[in-house]
């Protein structure tokens, strides 16, 4: 299975969250008229809003609420995209030119600005205004991890606790965040937010260091090049496993290498397979399948139904896709 096959279980409900997505990225404005038109052409996963969706069936029920709760969250993600591609200096993402590769830096930059405000505007009731420490701990955790990524790689951290620092500021902040505005949100009076949260955290975790792996995976199985990381300077899970296997001179020229701008092909290439080889990316697999089953065990602390049951499944497909 994959990601879009567990869509149909909340078919309706992901009609009612599309709609009401595109009409709050709408606008007369020219050009923002225009990258807001881009931007709900490029396809997604709509993996926030579907854990989210999921959590409040599961928990009782989706409600008016849930779905502004899962638009907010896809909004102040899609500002965070925004502005972390002028920090990165990123021209494509999965295979499309950035907002800021066909408008601009500035223009970027205001865009992911307009909708940090359009999240505020759906705001309307007492129950919106009860989920704001939700959204402001988003809102501060996602550009503090952007903020850790270049501090560790600019004093070359190589610790899997700063590593790992990052995910948690970053993934583990998302998808937390969307499982508990949907245990929340939804029809019940019972309280499964701290069980909700965490397991969208674990599963940030799991989710995060997959997508590190799948980085090191040779040929177009995972519909991407290879290598990615490592030509953006990135220390991710496997990179620190191999590092790790090294005595200190090779693995002080590993690091050089890893922290400098340019790099070619040929180059990148070698030090893929060579952690491929390595058995590194096995251990990083075992870090997977770790969090994942922790994530799942916070799913036993739920109501016992069809939905906590798609959510586990999700938990293995999301852990053993290949893209």
């Amino acid at each position: 299975m994959n990601i879009n096959d567990y869509t149909k279980s909340i078919e309706e409900e992901l009609k009612v969250f599309d709609a009401m997505y595109q009409e709050c990225k709408q606008s007369d404005v020219g050009m923002l008229a225009d990258i807001l038109s881009y931007s709900l052409s490029q396809k997604s996963k709509k993996l926030r809003p579907l854990i989210t969706l999921l959590v409040a069936k599961a928990c009782g029920g989706v409600s008016e609420a849930t779905y502004r709760s899962a638009i907010i969250m896809e909004l102040l993600h899609t500002a965070s995209l925004a502005h972390d591609d002028v920090l990165d200096e990123s021209n494509l993402r999965r295979s499309q030119p950035t907002i800021n590769a066909k408008w601009g830096n500035t223009a970027a930059i205001l865009y992911g600005d307009y909708l940090f405000g359009k999240s505020l505007q759906l705001i309307h009731t007492k129950e919106d205004f009860e989920l704001l420490p939700i959204y402001s701990k988003v809102a501060r955790e996602l550009p503090m991890g952007e903020l850790l990524q270049k501090e560790i790689s600019e004093k070359i951290d190589t610790s899997r606790e700063s590593y790992y620092r990052v995910i948690d500021n970053k993934t583990s902040s998302l998808l937390g965040a969307s499982a508990y505005i949907g245990a929340k949100t939804a029809k019940t009076d019972e309280d499964y937010t701290v069980f909700a949260e965490e397991f969208g955290r674990l599963l940030g975790r799991a989710f995060q260091i997959k997508d590190d792996i799948l980085d090191f995976q040779i040929g177009e199985a995972s519909g991407k090049k290879c290598g990615n990381d490592i030509k953006e300077c990135k220390f991710t899970l496997p990179i620190l496993y191999y590092l790790d296997s090294l005595d200190e001179s090779v693995k002080q020229k590993l690091i050089n290498f890893v922290k400098q701008e340019s790099k070619s092909e040929k180059e990148v290439l070698k030090l893929v397979e060579l952690v491929a080889e390595s058995g590194c990316l096995e251990k990083a697999e075992e870090e997977v399948k770790y969090y994942s089953d922790k994530a799942k065990e916070q799913l036993l602390h739920l109501p016992m139904n069809e939905y906590r049951d798609i959510l586990e499944n999700l938990v293995e497909t999301l852990i053993k896709r290949n893209n």
